[in-house]
């Protein structure tokens, strides 16, 4: 019983930082509501479902991650982790709270590049860690577009 607490301290840790952005963005959702959305923008019930389930999946990560971090070679990846996720954490900022919707698509971009470089690198490492942050790269492909989308209809 005692090994599921680590991971389950991580889950509830990303859930509340999670949490603590979007309650320091929600003043401006208003802002974000009136702007032309893609016509693949899902109903806004989605981004709180996914990216529940996604910080769960990156919080095993980092946990699986931050128990290796040790191991021979495996410094890179450690810090890969968390250049990926200061970078997911850093975008609500960037495009809710300054509006800055350029510098958010480029932003996502560098975050899905940050996301693959550490796939690529813990691979070989832990496997498992690498594929749970595959789904983000996914979800942070499909947020480029939506992004890339307001840039463009806005």
């Amino acid at each position: 019983m005692k090994k599921f607490i680590p991971p389950l301290l991580w889950i509830i840790g990303f859930q509340a930082i999670s949490g603590l952005i979007g309650f320091a963005t929600a003043a401006n959702m208003g802002w974000y509501r009136t702007l032309e959305k893609a016509p693949l923008n899902p109903p806004d019930l989605a981004f709180p479902i996914v990216w529940t389930t996604l910080y769960v999946l990156l919080a095993l990560a980092g946990w699986l991650v931050w128990t290796k971090r040790n191991d021979d070679g495996f410094a890179l990846a450690f810090r890969l982790y968390w250049v990926q996720m200061l970078l997911n954490w850093g975008w609500s900022f960037v495009f809710f709270a300054a509006h800055l919707v350029v510098i958010g698509f480029f932003w996502i971009v560098a975050l899905d590049l940050a996301m693959i470089a550490f796939i690529i690198v813990a691979w070989n490492k832990s496997r498992i860690a690498a594929l749970l942050v595959l789904p983000t790269v996914i979800w942070g492909s499909f947020a480029a577009y939506l992004n890339v989308m307001i840039w463009i209809l806005n």
